[in-house]
């Protein structure tokens, strides 16, 4: 169903520009008949909506993924919560949930603020984050 969705919001979007370009071109063109600028109309009501239905399904679709990053990165975060007794460092929750360390790191800082966190430092200079379970 996914690939679906990719393949016809791809083939919406490139139908629909392609059809609000007619209109550009004919407008540009000094020798364009009337035919051509009805055929210019045409374009532009079907363009529309194509490239509007395209645009809504691939906004759909980031949206749905971006959902699904979440609710991964939240379901990792509990689970190491629960494993480490509330201890978490950075690196540790960007490994287990394959994330940059620097959204990691936004993503912890955020858990922190909310669940009122401490920190620790490490004689060798990490930092974990201490929840209260």
């Amino acid at each position: 169903m996914k690939r679906f969705k990719k393949i016809s919001a791809g083939l919406l979007l490139t139908l629909g520009i392609i059809l609000l370009m007619v209109p550009v071109v004919v407008s540009t063109r000094k020798e364009a008949t009337s035919q051509d600028k009805v055929d210019a109309v045409g374009s532009l009501i079907v363009g529309i909506p194509a490239t509007f239905w395209g645009v809504w399904l691939a906004l759909g679709m980031y949206q749905q993924e971006q959902k699904e990053v979440l609710e991964h990165l939240q379901s990792t975060f509990y689970r190491l919560l629960q494993d480490e007794n509330g201890r978490i460092s950075v690196l540790k929750l960007a490994m287990a949930a394959k994330l940059p360390i620097p959204v990691a790191q936004e993503y912890l800082d955020q858990k922190a603020r909310e669940y009122d966190a401490t920190f620790e430092v490490s004689e060798e200079g990490k930092i974990f984050y201490n929840f209260r379970l």
